[in-house]
This record gives structure tokens, C-alpha cells and sequence, in this order.
């Protein structure tokens, strides 16, 4: 049995825009926007640490990547683009 929940996670554009090829070669191969946002919403929910407390993020502001809306359970995460 596996119990799946949503959390919506907002993720500004200065996340994402981050991620350069120079980031990458001292941090983590994230090569696609789900990448980036998988890793970023993951270490928000699971770690349960804010964007300033990740690698490669500290100076921005954790305001850049915040949990909207969160159930108390998940066990994977889908990326969907809201517009």
C-alpha cells in the first residue's frame, strides 16, 4: 500500500537560473529544470532546511524556495509546471 500526497513547492526563476555549468562542476549534475526542482523541493521537505542552507544557494534568500501547501506524508515527487 503507498500513499501519495501533493505538496506544492514555489520555486522563483533565480533558483533556477543558478545552475550553470560552473555550478555544476563543483556541485551537483542538475541538468533540467524537473532536476533542479526535485532537488531543491526535496531538501525543503525532507531535510526540512531552507534554500540559504544548500549547497549552492546560500546567497539567496529562502524566501526563493518555500513550501506553499504540504500534507504530513509523500513518498515521491512529481514536477508539474502551474502557470
Amino acid at each position: 500500500e503507498k500513499d501519495i500526497a501533493q505538496a506544492t513547492v514555489r520555486i522563483d526563476q533565480a533558483v533556477i537560473d543558478a545552475v550553470d555549468d560552473d555550478w555544476r562542476e563543483y556541485l551537483y549534475d542538475l541538468r533540467t529544470v524537473d532536476d533542479i526542482v526535485k532537488h531543491v523541493a526535496y531538501n525543503l521537505i525532507e531535510n526540512g532546511i531552507g534554500l540559504s542552507q544548500m549547497d549552492g544557494w546560500a546567497d539567496q534568500p529562502d524566501s526563493n524556495a518555500r513550501v506553499i501547501d504540504w500534507p504530513e506524508f509523500y513518498y515521491d515527487l512529481e514536477v508539474v509546471e502551474m502557470k
